[in-house]
Formats: structure tokens, sequence, C-alpha cells
């Protein structure tokens, strides 16, 4: 199985597939930017022999800033012979619009005077969150951070806070997206959200690359059809 998701980056495997795709949005008390799915309303579909696509305004709960907000998806899905997905294309639609109504929103609740203190108050309410899960799981040969505090002055003084566009890059907001799936396989996700960002939150990519990047090069989201 193979995804990709514009904002982060590409996940392929059944197994991690399953857990960004069922995992990510599943605990109400997390901290994370857009909270839980709470409904979900599909505003355009066309679907042709074993592809679809759609485009899905769903409502989530975010818990994190008190705010229910609706997000734009839209996606391509494939499935193989026996009915289960094969690949997925995803894109988040104005997901720069959306990060900044939620900072907005921060910043009312503390009646910043200042853009800068509500991202600020956003990146400490992230690390700190990312620094508990993992003091709780990574540990032994999965440990990241000396203590919590070199994990939370890494996470808020050493590697930014990012863009809308870098849930995939060396950001605080790719680690917090990762933070979600740490419970669940330490030895996998634990060098995510570690300094090195294990392949996942690294700036090893170029906006021409990844534009330009053959992911689907098995079977393309493109039906020929001779006339």
């Amino acid at each position: 199985m193979q995804g990709r998701v514009d904002i982060t980056r590409n996940f392929d495997g059944a197994e991690l597939n399953t857990e960004y795709i069922f995992g990510l949005f599943t605990d109400p008390n997390a901290v994370s930017l857009i909270g839980i799915p709470t409904s979900y309303e599909i505003t355009e579909f066309v679907a042709y022999d074993r592809i679809a696509a759609a485009t899905t305004v769903v409502t989530y709960n975010a818990t994190t800033f008190q705010r229910i907000v609706p997000v734009t998806i839209d996606t391509f899905i494939a499935w193989n012979d026996e009915g289960k997905v094969w690949q997925y294309d995803a894109t988040f639609r104005w997901f720069g619009y959306l990060l900044d109504t939620l900072l907005t929103a921060a910043a009312s609740d503390i009646n910043a005077t200042s853009p800068g203190q509500a991202r600020e108050y956003t990146a400490k309410i992230l690390a700190e969150s990312i620094c508990r899960t993992h003091q709780n799981h990574c540990t032994d040969e999965n440990q990241q951070y000396d203590n919590s505090e070199a994990c939370f002055h890494f996470l808020t003084q050493t590697t930014r806070f990012g863009k809308a566009h870098e849930l995939g890059q060396n950001t605080l907001l790719c680690r917090s997206v990762h933070e979600q799936m740490v419970q669940w396989r330490p030895h996998v996700h634990c060098p995510h959200i570690g300094p090195s960002g294990g392949g996942m939150c690294t700036d090893d990519q170029t906006y021409a690359a990844v534009v330009q990047q053959k992911h689907f090069t098995n079977t393309p989201f493109v039906q020929y059809k001779a006339y």
C-alpha cells in the first residue's frame, strides 16, 4: 500500500498507513492541531473502474484550541482486485488558512498582542505534549533526548515551528503529527519525534523534487481508454 499526503510525506506499507489513517485522529485527549473528526460531507465525487476521486469536508473538534473547524480534503483512491485500498493521494486544501485560523484562536484565548505570542504559546503546548510522550514511551534503546528539559529546548529553541506545508520537514509541527503514533510502535516512531527526525521530519526535500516525484509508478491515477 502506498499513500501520499501533501502537507506531510509519503507513507508506504499497510501497517504504517493503518496507524496514520485510523490512529492519528482518534484520541480526544491528545494535543494536536485539528483534533478528531465528528462528521463529514462528500461534496464532489467521481469514480471509474477501481479509482475514485472525492472532495470531502470533514468537521473536526480541535480540542486543543477548543474550536470546531471544517477541513476540506481532496483524495484519489485506488483499490486492488481484493477490494482493498491499494494507494491514495490526499491534499488538505487551504491548510495554511486553517493553521492561521487556529493560531488566531490561540491568540484570542491568551489575549496576545502579536502573532509571535500565539505561536510561542502553541509551540509550548505542543512541545510539552511531545516531551511527555517521549518520557513515557521512548525508553532504553528508543530514547531520543537526555531528559525532558533537553527535549523541550530542542523543540522550542533549536528546531523551527514550521509552516503549513512543513509537516514533513524538520519542524515542531511535524513531530506533533508523529507523536500520536509513538505509543503504538515506539521503536519505529520515537526517532520521528527526536532530533534526527527519523527520516520523517527532516529537511531533505526541495520544492521541485516534491512536485516532480513519481511516487505512484506501479499504477498511475490515470485510466486510459481507446477510442
